[in-house]
């Protein structure tokens, strides 16, 4: 028999240029390749319209939901965290309640938290029972609780900040009370669940690797004194670690001569800022081909303290052939196996001392990219995390149907019906 999903996200997953949209669209298409028929809805992604549906895998059907994200202002008032209060238009809706009025679905995923609005509406619409799924990519209760309560700045934004993660909070009970299933990155991320509801069945899913691999790479004296750090600054907990990155490697890495390069894009005027206080950095924007970057640099930083869930850039620089440095923190999915060929810290300031003191240790970084790369390369395949997102479905369909009553996701529950008529009103 052959599944059907309907995959909600909050946007239609491209550029593929963040890790979020990169595990959407991947776990998506490889559903789709081992014979799924997978229908994926979101709007257009506001922030970045660059991407292209040619960039996706084509036995999807995607979806595009038709207008434009609620305004930030009035997504303040919800009851929904912001990011869910954004996207839970009235055009999606619409467009939900269409295609369940069209199809009966056997499973329907509910991508981010910021879905967790859906969850009611959907139990209420589909004229069948589909397993509800909840694709997390990072438990973010911890995550929203630790910016708010890291964030120094305006109190008016911190006071924000802390009501986003009471909101977040309730997202996610709502997703892990209502439920069949869970997909995590990572077993931190599981674990944590597991505390908002012991009964709910969870399958940990590493990322695949899609990109290109660097076949063969000889690193000597010849490559710049150089450490790098690839990604992309939007979200506000990524903009903290860097600032804290760069303070802590002005005293250290300038004292050694040692270059730190930049990559991806910094938004304004947060970028105009770390350049004026941080002149010695070169911020290299948005790449089209980061090779160039890597061969060019000796260790890529990996230094993320706040924000937890598995760093797919780390896969970039493996598969790349750069030695990896990152603090422990950071390293949430990665197998220990491939984590003994890392340079790890407990400590941004930690791991520029040790960055340091390994510099020119030419062969031992030689050897951890060779050995990471030997370790990780058959870790990390999208065709099996779409087999066994598969047999995960079939599994929690087959057990519920063997059921004598009505599993707790039959009716919504008392969150999840709060929240969706929160994003209704």
């Amino acid at each position: 028999m052959t599944i059907s999903i309907l995959w909600l996200g909050r946007t239609i997953p491209i550029p593929l240029n963040a890790g979020d949209r990169i595990y959407s669209a991947q776990l998506a298409g490889a559903a789709a390749r081992q014979g799924a028929h997978v229908a994926f809805l979101g709007l257009k992604n506001p922030d970045d319209p660059t991407g292209s549906l040619a960039d996706l895998e084509p036995r999807v059907r995607w979806k595009v939901v038709p207008g434009t994200p609620n305004a930030k202002l009035i997504a303040l008032l919800s009851n929904l965290p912001m990011v869910g209060a954004r996207f839970a238009t009235k055009e999606y809706r619409r467009a939900v309640r269409k295609e369940l009025k069209a199809n009966d679905y056997d499973v329907v995923v509910f991508d981010q938290y910021g879905m967790s609005w859906a969850v009611a509406y959907v139990q209420k619409i589909a004229r069948n029972r589909p397993v509800l799924v909840h694709v997390s990519h990072d438990f973010e209760t911890r995550v929203t609780d630790q910016i708010a309560r890291n964030f120094t700045g305006d109190p008016l934004r911190k006071l924000l900040l802390k009501e986003n993660a009471r909101k977040t909070r309730l997202a996610e009970e709502c997703l892990a009370r209502s439920s069949n299933l869970l997909v995590t990155l990572t077993d931190e991320d599981r674990a944590a669940f597991n505390g908002l509801n012991r009964s709910l069945p969870c399958i940990v899913i590493w990322p695949g690797y899609a990109g290109t691999k660097q076949r063969a790479r000889t690193l000597n004296e010849k490559v710049p004194r150089r450490a790098i750090i690839v990604g992309s600054f939007s979200w506000i907990a990524k903009q903290m670690n860097l600032e804290r990155l760069l303070e802590a490697a002005s005293s250290i890495l300038t004292q050694h001569q040692i270059e730190l390069h930049v990559v991806g894009v910094v938004p304004e005027p947060l970028l105009s800022r770390l350049r004026s206080h941080f002149p010695w950095v070169v911020f290299r924007g948005f790449v089209d081909d980061l090779s160039e970057e890597f061969r060019n640099a000796r260790i890529a930083l990996v230094p993320e303290e706040i924000g937890g869930g598995f760093k797919l850039k780390i896969l970039d620089y493996i598969f790349s052939r750069m030695p990896v440095a990152a603090v422990e923190a950071a390293l949430n999915g990665i197998p220990d196996e491939v984590k003994k060929q890392f340079i790890i810290e407990n400590s941004v300031g930690g791991l520029l001392m040790t960055i340091v003191a390994v510099m020119d240790d030419i062969d031992r970084l030689d050897l951890m990219q060779n050995t990471a790369f030997e370790l990780a390369e058959d870790l990390f395949n999208w065709d099996a995390n779409g087999r066994r997102l598969l047999e995960a479905f079939d599994f929690t369909a087959r057990d519920r149907s063997e059921e004598q009553s009505l599993p707790q996701s039959a009716a919504p529950t008392q969150a999840c019906s709060a929240l969706e008529k929160n994003a209704r009103s």
